[in-house]
């Protein structure tokens, strides 16, 4: 939910409503004036990935000395401003502000951009234009986009039929991940397709150069804008990323900490194609190269960790759900909602913590079967 609250100063077409924005005094304004700005045109231009540029031009008394542009950036609880780069008075006001989206600054593509203008006089009122808003796409391609219940995808240059299969198979497969996470609403997630691994490097967040040069990573989600963006038509990646967006709806306490093994356990659990990642683990428990599940908090910095990390992640998670049911993961995730911290939620839930866990996952993978009696599966599912 956007904090932004436009009360204020609305010039439209020449008109103006005065009041407050949420922002403070310093955005206060007063009804005594005859003289109000009035936006004539005001524009935008994507210089993808390095920044986006405003552009306004306004009709504006001569008292006019500043001008700022507020601006929020997909579903972000906050508006952030910026000065103009490019400021002048000579007749009409126009000024042009540029906002970075390099490294510093990263924005994923897909998200939608809505923006307005604060002008202020001498005497310290401020006037506020209305609302603008945009689609931060790259613009060199042209962009297609298909609807399903919880996302919308975007992509470019491939065949239509196939990303809707592959759409409507990853929204069946979500609806699967909604019921786990006790998530009933419909999202308003957006997926932007890229097509090669340089294009996923002009669209990917900055790790760091090794991950870039090993291809390390297909796609990332980022919860705080409700987005992904992926490398590719894959409908596992595809239902990864969501699954990760749906948790973060489900899980979104402030107290909460989720471990970054459970987080990419649960993401791969509803992946079809991970079989191999169990080969993976049985030979790393062989040779000894298994991660402390207590230090898979957060996703290691070496690409040959960061492999077996997801592998033993989608481990773990699979032990979890497929021995003692999805309801018990649904009550530890309920736990960990209420800021309860990793091992005391598994403790409740399980009636272990993370050392436990890892001794009884460890000796499942190396019998090569369930610890437990196919005939107790349905009660550890259940609570009494």
């Amino acid at each position: 939910m956007r904090l932004v609250s436009l009360l204020a100063a609305i010039t439209i077409s020449g008109w103006s409503i005065f009041g407050w924005t949420g922002f403070g005094s310093d955005l206060a304004t007063s009804a005594s004036s005859a003289e109000t700005v009035s936006v004539i045109e005001s524009t935008h231009r994507v210089e993808f990935p390095h920044r986006f540029v405003l552009t306004v031009e306004a009709r504006a008394p001569s008292n006019i000395e500043s001008a700022r542009v507020f601006y929020t950036i997909g579903d972000a609880p906050v508006s952030v401003y910026a000065y103009p780069t490019k400021l002048s008075h000579r007749g009409n006001l126009s000024a042009e502000f540029e906002i970075q989206t390099g490294s510093s600054g990263f924005i994923p593509q897909g998200v939608d951009v809505e923006y307005y203008y604060a002008f202020t006089d001498t005497s310290g009122r401020t006037t506020l234009s209305e609302r603008f808003s945009f689609e931060y796409l790259d613009p060199r391609y042209r962009w297609q986009s298909l609807e399903q219940d919880d996302f919308t995808l975007m992509w470019h240059d491939m065949s239509a039929s196939s990303v809707r299969r592959v759409a409507a198979d990853a929204s069946a497969r979500l609806s699967r991940v909604k019921r786990l996470f006790g998530v009933n609403e419909d999202q308003d997630f957006k997926v932007v397709i890229v097509n090669s691994r340089r294009e996923a490097n002009r669209s990917f967040p900055a790790v760091s150069q090794t991950s870039q040069d090993v291809s390390l990573y297909g796609g990332f989600a980022f919860p705080r804008y409700g987005s992904i963006v992926l490398s590719g038509l894959q409908g596992d990646s595809l239902i990864h990323e969501l699954t990760h967006l749906m948790l973060h709806e489900a899980v979104d306490s402030p107290r909460a900490k989720v471990p970054a093994w459970l987080n990419e356990g649960l993401a791969m659990y509803f992946e079809r194609g991970s079989g191999y990642r169990e080969s993976q683990v049985r030979d790393a428990r062989r040779h000894g190269w298994l991660l402390p599940l207590r230090h898979m908090e957060s996703v290691p910095g070496r690409p040959s960790e960061v492999r077996l990390f997801y592998s033993q992640s989608a481990s773990v998670v699979r032990y979890l759900m497929d021995d003692h049911g999805s309801a018990r993961m649904g009550e530890l995730l309920t736990l960990i909602n209420q800021g309860l911290d990793i091992d005391d939620a598994l403790k409740q839930a399980y009636g272990l913590d993370q050392n436990g866990l890892d001794r009884a996952w460890k000796a499942q993978i190396s019998a090569g079967t369930s610890q437990t009696p196919w005939w107790l599966r349905g009660i550890w599912g259940r609570r009494n």
